[in-house]
């Protein structure tokens, strides 16, 4: 991951032409010639790793039912080349590389790339949480699991609702009252999760669970102690996406996803 963004991506941010840029599925939907080079080198990498499918973001743009693999084979990989591509086209330094490891449906490693501050976040069901700094300074994450429960209005999340459908979006809206904060989503997932391991945010809530956007994360906050899971208490399956979902500490999901629920009428 290191190697692929030092010789492909770094080169290219803040110096990208005209032509490098183009729009996918809206104005805000960007691709860059870097997320489309970094996939095609990752791509071999991983397979040499672990002979297992691979699923990129941009490959699944020409192959819409690529993801479909991450539900049906025992195993697989997902790639998100330049996660955060509107912030990295615009010069933002909140963008990052992504991949994890899915088995049996589930996430099952992550680890997310700053490329910009050189910090790699890791975790999953077997490989311990922690943070490996560009110099290769480790820093283990302390485990939330047996965290104490503290009250709605002292929590601090992100929701994305942007993606949420009308009527939810509107019962959402009074969310905001029964905690802090919550704060607009940086554009950029792989920053999302790095804000809830170090505590600057509590929660997150996601309308859009794209696998190579959720998988990483998913696996990293799950071996750090905080529980991934949809509305209705089932857990988040990166080989069964398109639900929301929320990601907090277990001491407090429940009280969060109670209060969504009551919000948005259990429509979500």
């Amino acid at each position: 991951m290191r190697d692929v963004a030092e010789e492909i991506i770094r080169p290219r941010f803040r110096s990208l032409a005209d032509g490098d840029i183009t729009a996918k599925s809206g104005p805000n939907d960007l691709v860059t010639v870097a997320d489309v080079e970094a996939e095609r080198a990752l791509t071999p990498l991983l397979a040499g790793i672990e002979d297992i499918p691979v699923v990129g973001e941009e490959a699944t743009e020409l192959d819409p039912s690529l993801p479909e693999v991450l539900g049906t084979a025992p195993a697989g990989w997902t790639v998100d080349p330049v996660d955060g591509t509107w912030n990295f086209a615009h010069g933002s330094v909140e963008y990052a590389v992504m991949i994890a490891r899915v088995e049996g449906g589930e996430a099952d490693a992550g680890w997310i790339l700053h490329p910009e501050t050189g910090d790699l976040l890791r975790g999953g069901r077997s490989l311990a949480p922690e943070v490996v700094a560009g110099d290769g300074t480790v820093t283990a994450l302390e485990s939330v699991a047996d965290a104490a429960e503290r009250p709605l209005s002292q929590l601090r999340g992100m929701a994305t609702l942007t993606f949420a459908p009308g009527p939810i979006a509107e019962g959402l809206a009074g969310f905001t009252e029964d905690v802090a904060e919550v704060t607009p989503p940086r554009m950029c997932a792989g920053w999302d999760y790095w804000d809830v391991v170090r505590g600057d945010l509590d929660f997150l809530m996601y309308f859009r669970a794209k696998p190579w956007d959720h998988a990483p994360g998913a696996a990293i906050l799950r071996a750090a102690g905080f529980v991934v899971r949809h509305l209705d208490g089932a857990e988040y399956r990166p080989g069964d996406p398109g639900r929301p979902f929320l990601a907090a500490r277990a001491s407090e999901w429940e009280a969060l996803a109670a209060a969504i629920n009551a919000r948005a009428g259990d429509q979500v």
